[in-house]
């Protein structure tokens, strides 16, 4: 009979292996970027730089802004739930971890009890319980390696989410000083319209104009008065959002965005790395990485769900120490319809698909890189066309206005031209803030100033997949 119990478990073993198809996440990248960053722009005061300022943040030198990052960091409901998750995935893997070693829990319990004629009595009792699992397949090492990776993760998202944080920051900065310099044009065009309002009526008044001249200037001043208030809304309302996204009291962003004022300078950098080094400074493909390595230790954890497993055990109780018991406990798993090997091919589904997901961060990190470059060249033209604009037409708008206040011209010439001067030094403003959001959009797609923790030790990609053709030889 002893030979049996060998036999049987050579066949059950036999019968537990499941084809591996091996995960494909190598992702080629370009030897370079395509399109260049400009090195200096209009309005920026200074020249690019060599390789990623980390600190450009601190460069962009606006204290405003950086006290609302600041805030933001210590206040961000989004930030703090993404901290709240890295607790979350370091608890469980310190959980995972445990279950590598063996568990004793103690019971005590004591009583005291009278039946009716007789004396009471005390009873105590206490035990003592062992049980380890013997990882004789690295079931418990795999999980716990599977959970410490997720546990990075974690940690690189966080750091992800700051990032993005502080660019929706700075961005939604860039639209309210923008927006209030738009402000500042509306308000000049309203004095303005007053101005030629009372101009018009002593023209009228006169017997020089028309009363339709008058008619019409009212009409614009009531259109300048909209425009203003429309303006006026929508910088309020950035300044809400601005609130919510740094999670802090509408009177204290009020009173930051009402210090200072403008658009502050560009402060450019150049972008000197390879796509593949560029990789290496964002946080998002860290967390692809690594979920991508985790999902290859859920492969090997399902695959040692297949073998059987031992358990050893032990009592001891406390009020007796001759007592006790100890023993190995053997499971074996000799049918479960499938349900383990489905498991498996489940399990290596989702590692296939974390592959792919590596690979689309990927694509999409180079390709993040290369619209922020390419937007940024197209910015940094416009703007100097924009300049262009704004010269030209107020030199336009000048000569309308002499000849119409000489009565050579009609007001509604000269409202046209002065709407056109309006349009460009709005669009001179809306060009200086594309440009600025443009080098944030690149400073952010490179990275944000991230970088990989020193010593990291992250199991690569070209690991991982190397490991994977290694269980798909073994199981082929």
């Amino acid at each position: 009979m002893k030979p049996a119990l060998p036999l049987f478990l050579t066949a059950a073993l036999a019968g537990c292996s499941v084809p591996i198809v091996a995960p494909q996440p190598q992702q080629p990248v370009a030897a370079r970027f395509s399109s260049a960053t400009p090195a200096s722009t209009a309005n920026s005061g200074t020249s690019g730089n060599t390789g990623l300022d980390m600190g450009w943040w601190s460069r962009i030198d606006d204290a405003q802004l950086t006290e609302l990052l600041l805030l933001a960091q210590a206040n961000s409901p989004d930030l703090r739930t993404a901290a709240a998750n890295v607790m979350s995935a370091r608890a469980q893997a310190r959980q995972s971890g445990a279950d590598q070693y063996p568990a004793v829990t103690g019971q005590a319990s004591a009583t005291r009890s009278r039946t009716e004629g007789m004396a009471a009595t005390d009873s105590t009792s206490a035990l003592v319980d062992a049980t380890w699992e013997v990882d004789l397949f690295a079931k418990a090492a795999n999980t716990a390696r599977a959970s410490h990776l997720r546990s990075r993760a974690s940690e690189a998202d966080y750091a992800g989410a700051y990032v993005t944080l502080s660019a929706e920051v700075a961005d939604t900065y860039m639209d309210y000083r923008a927006c209030k310099l738009a402000e500042g044009v509306y308000r000049e065009a309203l004095n303005s319209q007053r101005q030629t309002l009372t101009a018009t009526g002593d023209l009228v008044d006169l017997g020089l104009s028309p009363a339709s001249e008058q008619a019409l200037a009212r009409a614009n001043v009531a259109s300048a008065e909209i425009s203003l208030e429309s303006q006026r809304t929508d910088c309020a309302l950035v300044a809400q959002s601005m609130a919510t996204l740094v999670g802090a009291p509408q009177d204290r962003i009020r009173a930051i965005l009402a210090k200072g004022g403008g658009l502050p300078a560009a402060k450019p950098f150049r972008v000197t790395s390879v796509p593949s080094d560029m990789l290496r400074q964002r946080s998002d493909v860290l967390s692809a990485e690594l979920e991508f390595a985790a999902s290859l230790k859920d492969l090997r954890v399902a695959q040692s769900e297949l073998y059987p497993s031992l358990t050893l055990g032990g009592t001891v109780t406390a009020s007796s120490p001759q007592s006790w018991s100890f023993g190995p406990a053997l499971s074996l798993p000799i049918f479960n319809a499938g349900a383990a090997k489905a498991n498996v091919r489940k399990v290596n589904a989702d590692a296939i698909a974390s592959g792919e997901t590596y690979r689309a961060t990927v694509l999409s990190a180079v390709e993040e890189v290369e619209n922020a470059l390419t937007r940024l060249n197209g910015a940094s033209r416009s703007l100097g066309s924009a300049q262009v604009l704004v010269s030209q037409y107020q030199r336009y708008f000048a000569a309308v206005d002499e000849d119409w206040k000489a009565g050579g011209t009609t007001l509604l010439d000269r409202e046209d031209a002065r709407r056109q001067l309006q349009s460009a030094q709005l669009t001179r403003i809306d060009q200086r803030e594309t440009l600025l959001r443009q080098w944030i959009a690149l400073y952010k797609a490179v990275g944000g100033g991230w970088q990989r923790p020193a010593g990291d030790a992250a199991d690569t990609v070209a690991t991982q997949t190397a490991q994977a053709t290694t269980l798909q030889k073994k199981d082929s």
